[in-house]
């Protein structure tokens, strides 16, 4: 029955209290203790990832015999090279050398043949966001948590960062535009309405900012936002899409504040969005947001399906019965007070609440 359903939860919460795991792909070492307290860019765990191993066939490559191969030799067993340098040779009119092929070091040489490790980068885990490390099991995984507002979004491109938020633009449907950016916004985290022009974006770049937040992005520039070096939440969705007007008073009220951006994709099995976290120094102990809520009266809902797409609403009434629509579909469904256009059905299965 309808009473029953438990939709998706968006959270868009002024104050909570905010805890995230950060977890390193491969065991490693925690470089944290339980109690300390952390900035964004602190280093809270580190892991040398796994090496990868390359088989060089020096005789072929220097076009000598197996037997000659040890006389043109540049390194030797456990040397350790930087990318580029010459592991043998060179030989001939040609001087025909093998080189590195990545940073490392050579483990063996054998019958004209070399076994090279390569080096990868150190995998270093940040705090993302300043708070209070709670838990850690020492190998790959610390807990943070922290108090503040927490606004979650559709979408992301995978990458985090922190700045000083500033707002773009006169209205949460204005377009983002090149003329809306300048040197005083260098290095902060950027809101704006709606993005369907790859121009400020690439300028956006150009002036170093930490992210930028948006209501909607034409699908047309996902694969330029994929490609750049800041992080990029999506707030309503794909299209022409304002931010809606509770999140934006928000977002408008802690305009100057450091923000974390989160803009990792949706992980919806294991309740992981997108989202932006806004610390402060409120120290007092905070319930954490509710990941599952059972739709009921009062509950501020927003419509994920037309022909009330992106709208928001208040749940007056859960009907008892399941209500047929014109295209002959039947299904449970909520009376939702639309803000703007009235009381209308809506399929519970298209409404997700905003906490």
């Amino acid at each position: 029955m309808a009473d029953y359903y438990l939709p998706p939860v968006t959270h868009v919460i002024p104050l909570t209290s905010i805890r995230r795991e950060r977890v390193l792909p491969v065991p490693g070492t925690v470089t944290v203790r339980v109690n300390e307290k952390v900035n964004a860019a602190q280093v809270v765990a580190e892991a040398e990832p796994v090496s990868k191993h390359y088989f060089l066939d020096l005789a072929r490559g220097l076009g000598v015999r197996e037997n000659q191969v040890s006389k043109y030799l540049a390194r030797h067993e456990g040397d350790r090279l930087d990318e580029g340098e010459v592991l043998a040779g060179p030989v001939g009119l040609t001087r025909r050398t093998v080189r590195a092929p990545a940073d490392g070091r050579i483990i063996a040489i054998s019958r004209g043949r070399l076994l090279f490790e390569a080096r990868g980068a150190l995998l270093e885990l940040r705090a993302g966001f300043p708070g209070v490390v709670v838990a850690t099991d020492g190998v790959n995984t610390v807990s943070i948590q922290t108090t503040g507002t927490l606004i979650q979004g559709v979408w992301g491109n995978g990458r985090q960062d922190y700045g000083v938020m500033r707002i773009v633009g006169e209205s949460p449907a204005d377009r983002f535009k090149t003329d809306q950016i300048d040197v005083n916004l260098r290095g902060a985290v950027l809101v704006a309405g709606i993005c369907d022009d790859p121009k400020p974006l690439h300028q956006a770049t150009e002036l170093a900012v930490r992210g930028v937040i948006v209501g909607g992005l034409s699908s047309s520039l996902i694969p330029v936002v994929q490609r750049l070096p800041y992080p990029v939440v999506v707030l309503e969705g794909f299209g022409v899409r304002p931010i809606n007007p509770i999140t934006y008073s928000l977002l408008n009220s802690n305009v100057g504040r450091e923000v974390a951006l989160e803009a990792e994709p949706a992980r919806p099995y294991e309740r992981r969005r997108p989202e932006i976290i806004i610390p402060h120094s409120e120290s007092r102990d905070m319930s954490r947001p509710d990941e599952v809520i059972q739709l009921t009266t009062g509950l501020r809902v927003r419509v994920l399906r037309s022909p009330y797409e992106g709208e928001i609403g208040t749940v007056t009434l859960i009907l008892d019965r399941p209500s047929v629509y014109p295209s002959g579909v039947s299904a449970f469904s909520a009376k939702v007070e639309l803000e703007g256009i009235g009381a209308v059905a809506v399929p519970v299965a298209n409404l997700e609440i905003l906490q």
